[in-house]
């Protein structure tokens, strides 16, 4: 008998040097940031793209390397997610996400009780994978902590 690990497929980004990742199923859309024609709307967090109405989440401000109000003027994507049937949110990322197949073996819980850390506030696991001569830590976001997160700040 061979023993056959489980892998799934997960959207990664980088937000602040921190390698984030979330599960494609959980993934709606990757769409480049449309250029800003209501100003007073991305001055709310909120962006506009076709009939929908998208809150825009920076985690960059959340994890403290950037102080940024509304959107970028350089090129930048939105993650689109949802957190329930009629709310959807964009994840504000400035590079272009990759697709990767994590072993879920791996993944190690993160427990907020042991850590102080903003980013422990937003994130379930960790897991460490080798690539070409280095390694890097990739974080899985809990959106449910992402929306306690935004909900808090308003």
């Amino acid at each position: 008998m061979q023993n056959q690990s489980k892998a799934e497929k997960f959207i990664t980004f980088t937000v602040a040097d921190y390698c984030l990742a979330l599960p494609i199923k959980a993934v709606l859309k990757v769409v480049t940031c449309p250029v800003k024609d209501n100003h007073k709307l991305s001055k709310m967090g909120l962006i506009q793209i076709g009939r929908h109405v998208i809150r825009v989440l920076d985690l960059h401000q959340h994890l403290g390397t950037e102080k940024v109000h509304q959107l970028p003027e350089n090129q930048s994507f939105l993650l689109i997610t949802s957190f329930s049937q009629a709310e959807l949110c964009g994840i504000l990322i400035y590079e272009p996400p990759d697709l990767l197949e994590l072993p879920l073996e791996m993944m190690q819980p993160l427990s907020q009780s042991y850590y102080q850390s903003s980013l422990l506030d937003i994130v379930s696991h960790a897991i460490v994978v080798s690539q070409e001569k280095a390694t890097k830590t990739i974080f899985l976001l809990d959106m449910q902590q992402v929306l306690k997160y935004c909900q808090a700040i308003g």
